[in-house]
């Protein structure tokens, strides 16, 4: 077992206390927000909030498997993607394993990795997609709390790597005709834990990958393999030996994001986004309860529409043209297009549902959901569930942050007493006292304003006030939250630090977290430690 170094946090009073005038979602009133954009301008470094220390939990190049080599990416190699923590990630959820007789506090962090960018990961830029395919995929990381810190656990027993070459099931409605079986999980973009103790894993654009990959093997030449990817993966972490599970009832289709919870009666439901600058926002109520295990195998499949300032869920085929041509099935039942929906979080009580959009400057006509046309700084959503009934037809929607720097982007809304502004959110979690964890990703051009991790909050005496807990280096995003309430301790994913858009592996933006000129900037595993 190796511990990960502690690294303590700075203030963040660089962000000042410079004002303008924004329009609040609350009805009018005029908060102050730092405006400058230099006031939250990136960095060579990160910039931790007041209130928080912050920790390295697990690093690009960190071993994961039992014999990991030790990081050396000049070049990487097959053996180092197949043991080592990867390049890039989202954190795909988080579950707490049974307690074992030490007593000691454990947790199981999932983080999908979409994207092994040439440019940022191999020397010179020159692709290896053997190696590249082995480095995306899902790795599961054991984590145990020891002398007061979270630390990773190599070799622990449910670590794991999955990638092009894991064997997976198919089930459900299309199995038969594309077959039961099949390697690989490929361009997982998101994650959730379930309620009923598993994780679901979202494929995103896996054409760009079967391309990739077609001469590394595993047939993936050959067109017929095309139609078993792009689905949700459902995936028994807590058991190592667990073959992941391709559920097709939910259709397939590039996905952004993905929240999982119960009706009251037990049946699993499951909402999700496409990730397409226009894309649609998803809904699918199980047939059986959550303790049959082929719950995600039958129900129904809805796409919202958006009327007024409400959406309504209008049924979709659950025949195979309709669940493999999920796009398609959605457009022509009328299905309304969001501004490159991204993150969902649900709220505990089952009351509420957000989502967060990234903008879409292609928008040419506004409506109450997508408040501005031209535009990609985004927006989130938050749709009331009438009295937490999941299957409801209707849920009523509001805009509760309307993204941008207040003093150059139109229309910005944030609440009363804001102290922060943001750009493109893209990841939204809910933490265990209810505040609404926002984390942004601008692609890794952080030329107008650091990417971040920002707190909401939801309730109390000043409802959707933002600040700011944590400001990424330059080129970097944030990849998700997930949170430890008994240690007070937020975990966040920091992606692919340096990757602006000029830079490279040989020349980028930074090197953080090591600063070293002989090291590569490192995705990274973060734990935000609240000061009590």
């Amino acid at each position: 077992m190796r511990r990960r170094a502690f690294l303590s946090g700075v203030s963040l009073s660089s962000l000042g206390a410079a004002s303008a005038r924004a329009q609040s979602v609350l009805g009018g009133s005029q908060p102050s927000l730092p405006t400058p954009p230099n006031q939250q301008a990136a960095k060579l470094d990160d910039t931790v909030g007041d209130g928080f220390s912050r920790i390295v939990i697990a690093r690009w190049g960190d071993g994961v498997l039992p014999g990991a080599p030790p990081f050396n990416p000049f070049p990487l190699t097959g053996a180092q993607a197949d043991t080592q923590f990867p390049y890039d990630g989202v954190i795909a959820g988080m579950i707490t394993p049974p307690v074992a007789q030490d007593g000691i506090p454990r947790q199981v962090l999932l983080v999908a990795t979409g994207d092994v960018p040439a440019r940022m990961v191999f020397p010179d830029g020159v692709d290896n997609p053997a190696v590249a395919g082995r480095e995306q995929g899902v790795t599961i990381l054991n984590l145990q709390y020891l002398g007061g810190r979270w630390v990773t656990v190599d070799g622990g027993y449910q670590s794991r790597r999955i990638a092009d070459g894991t064997l997976c099931r198919i089930s459900g409605p299309v199995a038969a005709a594309i077959g039961t079986t099949v390697q690989g999980v490929l361009a997982p973009q998101a994650g959730c834990a379930t309620p009923w103790g598993n994780a679901l894993l979202a494929e995103g654009h896996t054409g760009p990958w079967l391309q990739r990959l077609a001469g590394v093997g595993y047939g993936y030449a050959d067109p017929a393999q095309a139609p078993r990817f792009g689905w949700v993966v459902e995936l028994d972490a807590l058991h190592p030996l667990s073959i992941p599970v391709k559920r097709t009832a939910l259709g397939r289709i590039a996905r952004a994001g993905i929240a999982a919870t119960q009706t009251s009666d037990g049946r699993p439901v499951v909402f999700f986004t496409q990730d397409d600058p226009a894309g649609f926002l998803f809904r699918f109520i199980a047939a059986t309860n959550a303790t049959d295990g082929t719950a995600l195998d039958s129900g129904t499949l809805a796409v919202a529409q958006i009327q007024g300032s409400a959406i309504n869920w209008v049924e979709l085929g659950t025949d195979v043209p309709s669940l493999v041509g999920l796009v398609g099935a959605a457009a022509q039942a009328g299905g309304s297009a969001f501004d490159a929906p991204g993150g969902l979080a649900l709220s505990p009580d089952g009351n509420a549902l957000y989502l967060a959009c990234r903008g879409n400057p292609a928008r040419t006509q506004a409506d109450a959901l997508n408040p501005r046309t031209g535009d990609d700084n985004g927006h989130i959503i938050r749709f009331a569930i009438p009295g937490g009934d999941l299957t409801a037809r209707s849920f009523a929607g509001r805009l509760v942050l309307v993204a941008g720097n207040p003093a150059s982007a139109p229309a910005t809304q944030y609440g009363p007493g804001s102290m922060a502004w943001l750009r493109q959110p893209r990841t939204l979690n809910l933490g265990p006292q209810g505040q609404l964890w926002i984390g942004t990703d601008q692609g890794g051009d952080t030329s107008q304003t650091a990417d971040g991790l920002f707190v909401m909050q939801t309730g109390g005496a000043v409802p959707w006030m933002v600040s700011a807990a944590y400001l990424a280096p330059k080129g970097a995003a944030i990849g998700g939250a997930a949170f430890d309430a008994a240690t007070h301790t937020i975990f966040g994913m920091v992606r692919h630090p340096g990757a602006t858009p000029t830079a490279s592996f040989n020349f980028p933006a930074t090197r953080w977290p090591t600063l070293l000129p002989n090291m590569p900037p490192q995705s990274t595993v973060i734990g935000l430690v609240q000061q009590m």
